[in-house]
Order: structure tokens, then sequence, then C-alpha cells
């Protein structure tokens, strides 16, 4: 059939699409098509992702045994190399240095296809004690380090040891049960240690000073975190120890921190308190290390942390048979006296899974010495 033809200004137009006009509507065409494929690649994509994330979070849960096994032996890795690290200097620890920083490097241990491991080591013993803080060195930190006036660094100190304290007694800035039971709800102090600085929330004063409104830790409370600790009850480790922990110390007991390095040469840690800085708050040993191990398979993580003591005693260290080579070598049932035999060189304060250590400063030694990135491996 001929189109039809139609006259405008005398002069004759055909009805029928010009091949310019075509092309140009094939390509839109076109351009929506790609527009779309790349639209459901980008879905299909996405979701596959997504449920490969999904299976591997859930495999996590379905193989518990399999991950927590894998990971609590990457722990017994790095305790095992901080012993034997330790027997070497004859069972003093000191700074990771010494060779304990990368247990896996150290041990020569392979990781298997398929899982990542990644192991931090934590000296907690570079901090200061909070529970056994004497009232003078409390009051000194808060003012000297937190730039609290005196009244309220008073308050402070005898808010906390009203409540650490065994008795009801009140201090004249403090406050005892009978205060917190007005609260709504009512509570008692704890009249023991804190056992989380977090508990600080609880005490009068404190929970305005280093909590927000919604009682979640402010600046300030990052930085007393950096300083304390309520696991630690002696001597602060000056080789771990952040600048503000040297400030304080080196203000109270009368040496210049920027020497207490000075002079070292074939280690780059203290074995030994400089006798300017002898004190009863200055020592140069971890007594408490955290370690915190995660395991990966894909890119969800299983960690666990923990809190451990070393008890490397001559009988911890002294080695014996393997269980089951004589009839006194039974495997143990879990009695505390039993527990004793095993000589196990490290005493397990607390283990907690899915969590992860607190950030710590960077030791003051690192600037000190500069060393650079050999703090990043601590």
């Amino acid at each position: 059939m001929i189109p039809p033809i139609q006259r405008r200004g005398g002069t004759f137009h055909s009805l029928l699409p010009t091949s310019h006009s075509r092309r140009r509507r094939d390509g839109s065409v076109l351009v929506a098509v790609l527009a779309i494929i790349l639209l459901l690649t980008f879905i299909i994509t996405r979701f596959m992702e997504e449920a490969v994330e999904d299976l591997e979070y859930r495999a996590i849960f379905n193989e518990p045994a399999d991950v927590r096994s894998f990971t609590y032996s990457m722990l017994e890795v790095a305790l095992a190399t901080v012993h034997e690290v330790a027997l070497i200097d004859e069972g003093k620890l000191y700074a990771p240095e010494q060779g304990w920083a990368d247990p896996l490097s150290y041990a020569g241990v392979e990781v298997p296809n398929g899982w990542e491991v990644q192991i931090q080591l934590q000296d907690e013993s570079g901090k200061l004690p909070l529970n056994t803080m004497n009232e003078a060195t409390l009051n000194r930190m808060l003012e000297e380090s937190f730039d609290f006036d005196f009244g309220t660094a008073r308050e402070l100190s005898s808010m906390l040891l009203d409540w650490i304290d065994a008795d009801d007694s009140r201090r004249l800035n403090g406050a005892e049960s009978e205060d917190y039971l007005r609260r709504n709800p009512p509570y008692r102090t704890a009249n023991g240690p804190l056992q989380s600085l977090e508990e600080l929330r609880l005490l009068e004063i404190w929970e305005d000073e280093f909590f927000d409104e919604e009682g979640r830790p402010n600046e300030l409370f990052s930085k007393l975190n950096t300083m304390v600790s309520v696991i630690t009850s002696g001597a602060a480790n000056l080789n771990s120890s952040p600048q503000s922990v040297l400030e304080l110390l080196a203000l109270q007991n009368g040496f210049d921190e920027d020497e207490l390095f000075d002079g070292l040469l074939d280690l780059p840690y203290l074995e030994s308190v400089p006798e300017s800085a002898h004190s009863a708050s200055s020592g140069v040993e971890v007594e408490v290390l955290r370690i915190t191990v995660s395991t990966w398979r894909g890119q969800v993580p299983f960690t666990v942390s923990a809190l451990v003591e070393p008890n490397f005693s001559s009988e911890a260290s002294s080695g014996g048979s393997a269980p089951g080579s004589r009839s006194e070598d039974a495997p143990k049932t879990g009695a505390l006296s039993e527990q004793k035999a095993i000589n196990y060189p490290f005493k397990i304060l607390q283990v907690s899974e899915y969590t992860r250590g607190s950030p710590s400063a960077p030791p003051a030694r690192y600037s000190a010495l500069d060393i650079g990135e050999e703090s990043d491996s601590f």
C-alpha cells in the first residue's frame, strides 16, 4: 500500500519515518536495554555477595566446634610463644621486642588455606592500678592529667573510694549505699574493687564527668581508659606506659620522663628501673597481658580475648612427662589441686568471645627512642 502524501504549504511530505529518525529511535531503545541489563547485573552481583556473606556468617554458628577450636589453638600458639621467649630471658617479660610480638612468625605456623588470623598482644600493666591507687595519687591524676579543679578532684576521688572500700562510712565528699538507694532504680555501693571501668557510670560525679547524657563514655573516659586499669594492682611497666602515665609518675616521683630511656644501647627497653625513677609505682615487667585472637573465614571474624597473668615459676617451667606416661600422670579432672598440678605457666584471669580489647595508647618509649614502625606490632 502506498503511504499517504500530505500537502503543507504547497509542499508534499511523506508520513513514513525517515532513516535518521529510525536510527535515533533504535539507539534510544538500545541504550535503555543496556541500562536495564547493567542494573540487573548489579542487583544479581550484589545479591550473590550478600548471600555469600550470609553463608559465611552462618558457617560460624553452624560449625562452632571447628571455628572455636581453631581460634583457641591460635591462642595457645600465642601463649606458648610468650612462655618460650620469657624462659630465654630467665622468665622475665619486658616488652614485645623480646620476640613475642608476632607469635605466628615466631612459631612458624602456616595458616590453613581459607583462613585469616590476627593476633594482638597488649600489656595491661603499663597502666596505673585504679582499684589500689592511693588518694593522693588519684587526686594528682585528676588535677594534672584531667585538669579538674581542687574541689571536683576531691569529690571524684571520695566517690570512688567510698564505692570500693568495705565499709559504709561516708567520706566528706563521698557517697555510700544510703545515697544510691534513693535513686530510681535503687542500688548499693559495690564495697569492693571495680570489675570494669564502665562501672564508673554508676558513681555520682563520675557519671557526669566521664559519660554523656545517654550514659555513653566521652573523651575523658577514653583518656582514662588509656591511663588506668581495674585488672592490675602492682607497679606500672615503664616499657609500655603511655606518655600521660609517664608524665604523672615523673611528677609524683621527681624524675625527668624525657631522660628515662637515655643510655639504652643493646636493648630498646628497660630491664630494671633507673635509680632516678625508683619507686613502688614504677616497674619494668609485664604483669598482665591481653591476647586477642581473630580468625576469619570470609569477611566474618570470630574473636577471643584473654587476660592472662604470667606464672613462670621454676615449677611451672620445669616441664614433665606427657600425660599417661605414668599412673600419676593421668588426665586431670578439674579439681583445684589437680589444676595446680598441671603447672600451667599462665593464670587465666578472663576469657571472652566476640569481643576485642579496648584500644590502648602507644608506649611513650617508642616516641622517646624513635623506633618507628615497631610500635605497630604491639
